[in-house]
């Protein structure tokens, strides 16, 4: 028993720190897609996409009417710029100098929104742009991959996924401006800088795994063996069951009515046992008709041999009884001689018949014995009680025996019971055992009960003049009655030839 729980135990903890590990590398992982995830999104199309669907559905409409003003209207569309500037987040490098007053110029490799004419002019730039003068042409080229983006836009390509581009960290993006008629007057140009973010995120990681790794080891060790204590516990009472039917006790029965596929094992496992135990009982049964014809054979090759020699002796003492004394004495010798060998032929077959669990005990004694063992097995609270004891005929006591077995093996299989209680009354004329349990019991009215093996009971009281019977209610227990006459050496009753116990 030691080894076994041991190994379950080391199979606890083999889950447990399975799960602890599962637990860890998953948050590990799940960190590293995530920045994974997050470097791909900022050096994908998406970011410029977006940032062009963005500008071409909630800005670009506010720069229509300046920019289709006859010259443009410089000013507001400059207005404009900064106020997106500012909101947006990318104003800054356009802040007034505080000795010169005047705004500081930036390439445009470094973040700027423009705006470019019809005729390809830069009117205004927000922060202003070095190099690029406004109100002059402005050269795209001087720019990376911008030039066939605005030649598109003035083309009428409206795909912001075509007019948009992320190379090496720097976001480019062209808005096309339309006027009234559907012309493009004008496309808004935004140039941005995304920061390289690799090392951070994956500074961000590490630090982040080393926080999270401990909570995330120790509530997966928690769940882990919270689980596997579950699993192992549910094992022990299939191990536990299939060690006491080892020993031929199928009275256990194995309590899991969960339906995963250890609770189907289980109810197999139930179900193989009590088909077991039916042809356990088959081959005594058949084993006591073996034992019953190898007990005539031998009454008839031993004792009734010795008796009808016996009878003989006894025949020719009396014939010599008035002549000859001392001849019949001899005769009176040997048929005593006789007598004495088959009492012993008979104390040895007897002793051969007995059941070994009523050997040199009684009814009553092997009944206590036999319920303390059971209730320590089922692991069921049982109570034995007996009034009236007395001697009663072997195969009396046999039969209430297995009447008794089988009862019992039935509350520990079916009844779902707390505690049973077993009593054995003796009267003059008849033994009763009554064997009951509190658990959940059932409706007669839909079954005979010959799953609860009530016709066993009856068949082998009957053979004896008793009756089994079995009275039961939903939610009430059940309670088995079994009724013996006591019958002398003779087959008669006792205590004058009684029809009912």
């Amino acid at each position: 028993m030691k080894s076994s729980a041991f190994s379950l135990r080391r199979l606890r903890w083999k889950l447990t720190l399975s799960y602890t590990l599962v637990t860890v590398v998953a948050l590990l992982v799940l960190e590293l897609l995530l920045a994974s995830g997050i470097i791909a999104f900022l050096n994908s199309d998406l970011l410029p996409r977006f940032v062009g669907q963005q500008l071409r559905d909630e800005f670009a409409p506010r720069l229509e009417a300046p920019l289709s003003r006859t010259p443009p209207d410089t000013a507001r569309l400059r207005e404009e710029l900064t106020w997106f500037a500012d909101d947006s987040g990318i104003r800054g490098a356009d802040a007034a100098s505080p000795e010169t007053g005047l705004g500081v110029r930036v390439s445009a490799d470094e973040g700027a929104l423009f705006v470019v004419d019809e005729r390809r002019r830069l009117l205004v730039s927000v922060p202003r742009l070095e190099g690029f003068p406004e109100g002059r042409p402005f050269e795209a080229g001087r720019v990376p991959g911008l030039d066939p983006l605005i030649d598109r836009a003035f083309d009428g390509e409206e795909n912001s996924g075509r007019l948009s581009s992320n190379t090496d960290g720097r976001v480019l993006t062209v808005t096309p401006i339309e006027g009234d008629d559907g012309r493009v007057n004008g496309v808004l140009v935004g140039t941005f800088r995304m920061p390289n973010l690799t090392g951070p995120l994956l500074i961000t990681v590490g630090a982040s795994a080393i926080l999270l790794t401990v909570p995330a080891g120790v509530l997966g060790m928690v769940f882990g063996f919270v689980t596997a204590w579950g699993l192992t516990r549910r094992l022990q009472r299939v191990v536990y069951a299939a060690r006491a039917w080892s020993r031929g006790d199928f009275s256990v029965v194995v309590r899991d009515r969960s339906k995963d596929e250890l609770g189907q094992l289980s109810r197999e496992l139930n179900l193989m046992a009590e088909r077991l135990d039916a042809l356990v009982q088959s081959r005594q049964e058949l084993a006591t008709l073996e034992a019953r014809n190898q007990f005539a054979r031998d009454l008839h090759d031993s004792v009734k041999q010795q008796v009808f020699a016996t009878s003989l002796q006894l025949a020719a003492a009396r014939a010599l009884l008035d002549d000859d004394s001392g001849a019949a004495g001899e005769h009176l010798a040997q048929a005593q001689e006789l007598v004495q060998g088959a009492q012993r032929e008979l104390n040895v077959l007897i002793h051969e018949m007995r059941p070994a669990a009523l050997e040199g005990k009684g009814l009553a004694a092997a009944l206590r014995d036999y319920v303390k063992d059971w209730s320590q097995k089922a692991e069921i609270p049982a109570e034995f009680h007996v009034r009236g004891e007395r001697e009663a005929p072997l195969e009396t006591e046999q039969a209430l025996f297995r009447v008794a077995q089988e009862a019992l093996s039935n509350v520990a299989r079916h009844s779902g019971a707390s505690r049973a209680e077993v009593d054995l009354e003796y009267s003059p004329r008849s033994v009763t055992l009554r064997v009951a349990d509190d658990g959940r019991g059932f409706d007669p009215a839909f079954g005979t009960g010959d799953g609860f093996g009530l016709q066993s009971m009856r068949g082998r009281l009957m053979r004896l003049g008793g009756r089994a019977e079995i009275e039961s209610a939903p939610g009430e227990g059940t309670r088995v009655v079994g009724v013996c006459p006591l019958r002398d050496t003779t087959g008669t009753v006792t205590e004058g030839k009684v029809g009912q116990a």
